[in-house]
């Protein structure tokens, strides 16, 4: 949709794969700063993709109690990522709004906020044990 410069009215579950685009492809808004905007597509995987950093961590804690059939500590896990959970999805929110923004309505990157949201997600990442 990028590509063809189409619009819609819906929240997409993925997004723009510019890196794979040729410069001359993107639109203005993705072109300007493709740098940034990578790493913050990066940091964005890494906590919202089920095969992300977060999502492995998170995973391979709660599933090896669950296989162990130790519900107590299933249970405990389960309340520890709650507030993890809830950092993620409003970072993730913001960081695809931004992309989406760029790709779609050739909305300027606020450099600092980019920057935040990255610090951000690496913060989160570092958090989970």
């Amino acid at each position: 949709m990028s590509l063809a410069r189409l619009g819609d009215d819906y929240t997409h579950d993925g997004r723009v794969l510019f890196e794979v685009l040729t410069r001359e492809a993107l639109p203005d808004s993705l072109r300007d700063n493709q740098d940034l905007l990578s790493r913050l597509a990066a940091a964005y995987k890494q906590i919202n993709a089920p095969v992300g950093k977060l999502g492995l961590k998170t995973l391979t804690g709660i599933s090896t109690q669950a296989l162990k059939g130790n519900h107590a500590a299933y249970a405990a896990l389960e309340d520890k990522i709650v507030d993890p959970t809830k950092r993620r999805n409003e970072i993730a929110q913001k960081m695809i709004t931004i992309l989406e923004n760029a790709a779609f309505h050739g909305q300027e990157l606020n450099e600092e906020e980019a920057e935040r949201l990255i610090e951000q997600a690496e913060d989160l990442l570092e958090s989970i044990e």
